[in-house]
């Protein structure tokens, strides 16, 4: 069998911060934009890129059936890519952990030379991205869109005071996917189990040791979070 790519989807948060910005109790992956759910947005283009062999997607206790329709109604997955789906944990760092250690027992598990592990909520990715990212990863183990920062960064005191200046030059913000080598990324995240809590998988792969390369990100790669995302 030729190596092939999987991607983990997560969709298991609380979407506690939208909820509290629009009084509402919805699921942010669940909502639909131009009358597609956001998280089949997400996941759609790992789909159309040429050796996507594995898709693993987390859920929410009381979740599945919600997250099995959605993806049922995507026409790729007629190419033969396995499926899975993972219970989450409490914590972003214990849904990615579960869904690696679901590839590591997946029937294509040997195949599996690449991981992508995508935000369920981060809509507008493309398939140049998750390529750049799976092309730079296999050269340097670990890689991840990013965007460089161009707003002067402040620093502000305990009384709300401005009080100093930080330097841009080489700041950016992280964006997914991050993709990364297999099964490096889960023996970093099974070193990771006994230390500090994570929220990045970039963290915990260069806190393993690993090394993790700049790719180019887009602004409209974004992340809904609040409810004025959506606009």
């Amino acid at each position: 069998m030729s190596s092939c790519h999987a991607v983990i989807v997560t969709a298991a948060g609380s979407s506690r911060r939208f909820n509290e910005s629009c009084d509402s109790a919805v699921k942010k992956e669940f909502l639909t934009i131009g009358g597609e759910p956001i998280l089949a947005m997400a996941i759609r283009p790992f789909l159309q890129v040429t050796g996507t062999g594995v898709l693993a997607v987390t859920y929410r206790d009381g979740d599945l059936e919600v997250v099995r329709d959605i993806v049922s109604g995507l026409t790729e997955l007629n190419s033969g890519i396995e499926v899975l789906f993972v219970k989450g944990g409490a914590t972003r760092q214990e849904s990615v952990f579960n869904a690696l250690k679901a590839l590591t027992e997946c029937k294509k598990c040997n195949d599996i030379k690449m991981v992508s592990i995508h935000d369920g909520a981060r809509p507008f990715v493309t398939s140049d991205i998750v390529k750049a990212c799976l092309d730079a990863a296999d050269v340097h183990g670990g890689a991840c869109p990013c965007i460089r920062i161009t707003d002067t960064i402040v620093k502000v005191g305990e009384d709300g005071l401005l009080c100093g200046r930080l330097s841009r030059d080489g700041v950016c913000t992280v964006q997914t996917p991050q993709t990364f080598r297999f099964p490096d990324i889960y023996e970093a995240h099974l070193a990771a189990k006994s230390g500090k809590s994570y929220t990045d998988d970039t963290e915990i792969f260069m806190d393993w040791g690993g090394k993790v390369v700049f790719v180019q990100g887009s602004s409209d790669n974004r992340k809904i979070t609040y409810s004025t995302d959506l606009r």
